[in-house]
């Protein structure tokens, strides 16, 4: 049942809800800049100015405001989140930033805690497979991140509950055909204590970054090139061992380049990326370390007035390291073709995408993608696809010593999705329905995982965006069946039923938002004492509220406070959340 605290989201749904006037593009979806409306699949797309205005605390909660997606937090900013996109694993979604595959190789996953939002221009989600574009890893999903690209000077300062204190700046140079951007930043949080009943401490984090990049025009392309550097560390709670921080570093290195040559538009990109974890305690430290260089290449044409094309290949190399005793096998490369094709006859748009990978140590994977769309008239449009997918086998599966498995085969799934999308300049709505079963879902089984789990899952979600003069809303309903099918019990950590809610208004100089945000009992992880399951985590409505204030063309003030009534909850068994916080940031743009 729904707690009566969200009787006031199902009203307010019924009026009409947010949206800015401007049209978003999806760059990810298709690997082609396409209007978001003409995308056949379910996609957000955040400017700037959306991250900017929601005041969320960190990216993890950002993202959990979007529909389809579900989050479990082992503590604040900083600590561990696993993020679910229709109920798929934290493993299964692929995070691209600036284009360039992102995460750990020995975990499998990228891990968004230390992603600092002020270095973030713009995030795309594009909800399903993608694997038919992007290879491993997109199997639930694609969150693609674009790094700022501030067009002006630009200072920022925050505070907050728990010593969070924050500072960056970003700041731009246009000379001829060359500009240069760079966003420089530090945070830090004394934080609170994540797990009262291991460790009495409080569980902080500090980072700093900085990312320098420029574009260059000249006749034979736009060239691009960038460095970005995130380091600093974060402290946490465990209930084995003496470990109990953690440094990271992510240092990535590019180079790209565009250009048209008569009718083909060619892209091409090299990227070189460290992922570095070292967890430490007073006894002992375990450094995990992720080095990935990456090539790739399309180009795209319109053959005729109808049809496009879009060919390309990409090539990357995985190498790790670790605490001794090391992996057996310590690198790994992929080769990958894959080619899309577009149809627009009328009101209806076909696409089609495959792709081959081909990867040492667990060969040969092949997927596709269809998809259909029919435009009923300018409002309505239905959308339909099917695609494939697949998740290749971490190295900790394949050779972390004394509980490996070097014949594990990658995850595999299929999935569909039907959605119905209206439309107009100031409202839009979208019914979308989803299922995919996963098959050969790697399962510890006494001492090492094996290729035995099954999962099937299904779900509907439901959206409404609207702005009415000075108002605006919007309402995301997500309703999930995520079953383990050998089982036939619910997976863990995913609620049924999730409802965001945020309404604002804004005036000449000021503007003030209210957000809830509902999930649903979801099931928890099973004790290691005793074999048995912890209790369900209860559902819960959060309540936020915020403002922002423009005291001068050049000046902005912004103020919130999440979960408003202070409520008593948790997302992952043993870690507790936070109660009533605060946040103040102030923005400054000379002219």
């Amino acid at each position: 049942m729904f707690k009566p605290a969200l009787a006031a989201v199902l009203v307010a749904s019924c009026f009409p809800a947010i949206a800015e006037n401007i049209e978003h593009i999806s760059i990810y979806a298709n690997r082609t800049a396409t209007p978001q409306q003409d995308v056949l699949a379910s996609v957000t797309v955040l400017e700037r100015d959306d991250i900017v205005a929601r005041q969320a605390n960190d990216l993890s909660a950002l993202l959990a405001q979007l529909p389809g997606i579900n989050l479990a937090r082992n503590g604040g900013r900083g600590q561990l989140s696993s993020i679910f996109v229709r109920g798929g694993e934290t493993k299964h979604t692929l995070v691209l930033i600036d284009g360039v595959r992102s995460g750990s190789a020995t975990a499998g996953a990228k891990s968004l805690a230390m992603l600092p939002l002020e270095l973030i221009e713009r995030i795309e989600v594009i909800r399903g497979p993608r694997a038919a574009w992007y290879g491993s890893d997109a199997l639930a999903g694609v969150i693609a991140i674009t790094t700022r690209r501030a067009g002006a000077v630009e200072l920022n300062a925050n505070v907050g509950s728990d010593g969070q204190a924050g500072t960056d700046i970003s700041l731009s140079h246009t000379v001829d055909q060359l500009t240069v951007r760079a966003t420089a930043g530090a945070s830090r949080a004394d934080g609170y204590n994540v797990q009262p009943a291991q460790d009495p401490d409080r569980d902080g984090y500090n980072q700093k970054f900085i990312k320098v990049a420029a574009d260059y025009q000249t006749g034979l392309g736009l060239w691009t090139t960038q460095v970005d550097v995130n380091s600093g560390y974060y402290e946490f709670d465990t209930s084995w061992g003496t470990e109990d921080q953690a440094d990271t570093l992510n240092r990535t290195y590019l180079l790209g380049w565009g250009h048209q040559i008569g009718a083909w538009q060619h892209q091409a990109q090299l990227s070189r990326q460290l992922d570095r974890d070292v967890s430490f305690g007073p006894v002992s430290s375990s450094p995990f370390n992720t080095e990935r260089d990456e090539f790739n290449y399309q180009t795209t044409t319109d053959l005729t007035d109808n049809l496009g094309v879009l060919l390309g290949v990409n090539w990357y190399q995985e190498e790790v390291a670790k605490a001794a005793p090391n992996f057996e096998r310590d690198s790994r490369t992929n080769r990958a073709v894959f080619t899309g094709v577009s149809y627009q006859l009328s009101q209806l748009k076909l696409e089609a995408a495959a792709r081959q990978d081909n990867a040492t140590q667990y060969g040969s994977n092949n997927t596709w993608q269809l998809a259909a769309g029919y435009q009923f008239n300018e409002h309505w449009a239905l959308r339909a696809s099917r695609g494939s997918a697949f998740k290749a086998p971490t190295f900790n599966d394949l050779y972390f010593p004394g509980s490996n498995n070097p014949d594990l085969l990658p995850e595999h799934a299929v999935a569909d999705e039907l959605a119905l999308d209206f439309t107009t300049a100031d409202t839009q709505v979208s019914l979308a329905w989803f299922n995919r079963d996963v098959t050969n879902l790697i399962q510890w089984v006494i001492d090492k995982p094996e290729n035995i789990a099954k999962a099937g899952i299904e779900g509907i979600e439901f959206s409404v965006a609207y702005q009415w003069q000075q108002w605006s809303q919007s309402f995301a309903y997500t309703w999930l069946d995520a079953r383990d099918k050998s089982s036939d019990t619910r997976l863990l950590l995913r609620p049924e039923n999730s409802i965001n809610w945020r309404g604002s208004f804004s005036a000449d100089d000021w503007s003030a938002f209210i957000t809830a945000d509902y999930q649903s009992r979801t099931r928890q992880p099973f004790d290691w004492a005793t074999g048995s399951n912890f209790p369900d985590a209860s559902a819960h409505t959060l309540w936020g509220v915020g403002a922002s204030y423009t005291v001068s063309p050049v000046l902005v003030l912004r103020a919130k406070v999440d979960n408003l009534f202070d409520k008593d909850y948790y997302t992952n068994h043993g870690f507790a959340a936070k109660g009533t916080n605060f946040g103040i940031s102030v923005s400054y743009t000379p002219q």
